[in-house]
């Protein structure tokens, strides 16, 4: 149900420097504007980046919960949609909940890490054979350079197999 071969060149295209770039300018403007990252998309995890600076803080000096929330959100989306283009049949996908957790002030780059890939893999072969819409609660951690948790995420993903392509 899934083309292996292809899984992994979406994969390796979100950490391709150029085609992120394109497809954020396209697809997700403000990401590009903050200067969101996939610094690595394997089987294993996936971790985003997202720097600090006047794009992505607020007055207080901090980094904006949103645009937090736009990295954490991507750490967890980036395998749904990759697993999406490389089955046989697409996947409906779309967050239906989210929940933060913020523990210290975010300055300068923060690295948001998902590890739900097996989970998430899981979740998309059940939807693809059974065709019924899947709830799955995905983890993002947000660290900062001293490697210091500033904020933990739960995004909510509903999956659902579209009709034959």
């Amino acid at each position: 149900m899934i083309d292996e071969a292809r899984l992994q060149r979406e994969l390796s295209g979100f950490s391709g420097w150029a085609r992120f770039r394109a497809f954020t300018l396209l697809s997700m403007p403000s990401a590009a504007f903050v200067g969101l990252r996939v610094i690595r998309a394997d089987d294993s995890v996936c971790v985003t980046s997202i720097p600090g600076g006047w794009r992505s803080q607020n007055p207080f000096k901090t980094m904006y919960w949103a645009a937090q929330g736009m990295a954490a959100e991507l750490s967890t989306g980036v395998h749904p949609f990759a697993i999406s283009r490389a089955s046989e049949r697409g996947i409906r996908m779309f967050v239906v909940g989210t929940e933060a957790t913020f523990v210290k002030r975010a300055k300068g780059k923060i690295l948001f890490t998902c590890e739900d890939v097996g989970a998430v893999r899981a979740a998309i072969e059940e939807t693809l054979a059974s065709g019924e819409s899947i709830d799955l609660d995905m983890r993002a951690v947000g660290r900062d350079s001293s490697g210091d948790i500033v904020s933990e995420w739960v995004f909510k993903w509903n999956f659902r197999a579209r009709e034959n392509r």
